[in-house]
């Protein structure tokens, strides 16, 4: 989980950095999270706001069916929160990395790094 939200972190500071046209496409995971947002603060929209959520569903109902039809059976079905946790967590991330202040590579945290010892058998 962590990862997914530095990898959309990363992604947004490197759009603050070097904006193109074709980073458009990153913006729709955060433009979902605030679409999920939105389902809880105003449901007054009426149906047809749920209408985006239907088409989403469909996508990832689909796109698990596809997973337990290549091989994967019951973990292609299990694999639909997964599928969702995902594009919800590196939305968060991306809106982090949206909003909070850049610093040089100088000046981040070091990230902890904890090393494996493996036994070498002769």
């Amino acid at each position: 989980m962590r990862m997914l939200m530095t990898y959309g972190r990363g992604r947004a500071e490197q759009f603050r950095l070097h904006p193109t046209p074709g980073s458009a496409l990153n913006f729709i995971p955060p433009g979902f999270c605030v679409y999920l947002a939105s389902l809880f603060f105003v449901p007054w929209l009426g149906r047809w706001w749920l209408l985006p959520l239907a088409f989403y569903t469909a996508a990832v109902v689909l796109q698990a069916g596809v997973l337990a039809l290549q091989g994967g059976g019951l973990n292609g079905l299990l694999a639909l929160p997964l599928i969702v946790l995902t594009h919800c967590l590196y939305g968060v991330g991306f809106w982090r990395g949206l909003l909070t202040e850049l610093k040089p590579p100088g000046k981040r945290e070091p990230v902890p790094v904890a090393l494996e010892r493996v036994p070498v058998q002769a």
